[in-house]
């Protein structure tokens, strides 16, 4: 790993004036540093953001919806019994994800930002798209883990566990983008919408729509208390998700009256299934409807040579979300 310089600000005014294209914040670090190890990514500067305030912490808001600070680690939000209460989903990603160890220091916001774990991207050897190249090795190569979705010009998926119950919530980012000598701190809020998230086939470079210098302050998490999420896993610590789905359900009068439906670690983007929403609505969320839906959400697959498993896989994790949040609906 190249040599890099520390910095620790205590303010968000130091961080502004340090970031740089050479300079990259840390929070947790778990990801950006193991792309420092591999060679993907030579930052000359880390900005330590621990000491930055307005950064840590977890509040709820009138609604029960949750205000959670960009360096407010997974650990944290898998422990606290008033997130697992207004969004249970967005909880249970949070737990799932790699280990123990891990989730002490990760953050949601490293966790939502994090780069794809193909390991033809993570290996500067190869001439990998998202790093520049002029194609996909992992199509003739090893794509057992790869895409079953939008895999026509990468088959890299996404990552972020908690990017898909933040995504079946609805959730809001909260961006701080400078300051200013006069006006303070700006910054501008997005919605976790299909629309934050950037596709191969618009910028192999990137995945999210967050631009240079931009830094996560704040994650509004409505809430959601009938909801669930449910991954499937390679192993059962330390690993990321093989396919992976949040439900999020209003019901009205034992009937679906709205339903979103997030599917995770299938494309390079996750995906909100339009047609697993409409298979619940306006039904009884029992194991009828939640075939309907796990059925609704694999329709137009498309995968590769060695990964149609991971189609079974999804419609398990459809069809178990989907009865979890209607039992926490009841």
């Amino acid at each position: 790993m190249k040599p890099f310089a520390l910095a620790r600000p205590r303010s968000m005014e130091e961080v502004h004036a340090l970031i740089s294209p050479t300079a990259r914040p840390k929070g947790g670090g778990m990801d950006l540093l193991d792309l420092a190890k591999n060679g993907v990514s030579t930052p000359e500067v880390l900005v330590d953001l621990a000491a930055v305030p307005h950064l840590g912490g977890m509040d709820i808001q009138a609604g029960g919806s949750l205000f959670i600070g960009g360096r407010v680690t997974l650990a944290e939000i898998a422990a606290d019994p008033e997130a697992r209460r207004q969004c249970p989903a967005l909880c249970e990603a949070a737990e799932q994800a790699a280990t123990p160890q891990v989730r002490n220091v990760a953050t949601i916001a490293g966790n939502l930002l994090q780069r794809p774990r193909c390991p033809y991207f993570r290996d500067p050897f190869f001439d990998c798209l998202k790093r520049g190249g002029r194609s996909c090795p992992a199509m003739e190569g090893d794509h057992s883990a790869g895409a079953v979705f939008g895999n026509g010009r990468c088959c890299a998926v996404h990552p972020s566990n908690l990017a898909v119950a933040l995504l079946a919530a609805g959730a809001r980012v909260s961006l701080s983008t400078g300051a200013d000598p006069k006006d303070g701190l700006k910054s501008r809020t997005v919605p976790v919408d299909p629309s934050f998230f950037v596709a191969p086939e618009e910028d192999p470079l990137r995945e999210a729509r967050i631009e240079p210098g931009e830094l996560v302050r704040e994650i509004v998490v409505p809430a959601a208390p009938a909801s669930a999420y449910v991954e499937v896993d390679w192993k059962q610590s330390f690993d990321w998700a093989s396919a992976s789905a949040a439900v999020v359900l209003v019901l009205e009068g034992g009937r679906v009256k709205e339903a979103r439906v997030a599917l995770g670690a299938v494309a390079p983007v996750p995906i909100l299934s339009e047609g697993a929403a409409k298979a619940l609505a306006g039904r009884a969320p029992d194991r009828a409807a939640a075939d309907a839906a796990a059925e609704a959400a694999v329709k137009g697959a498309t995968p590769l040579r060695d990964n149609g498993h991971k189609v079974r896989q999804l419609a398990v994790c459809v069809r178990r979300a989907v009865l979890a949040a209607a039992e926490r609906g009841r």
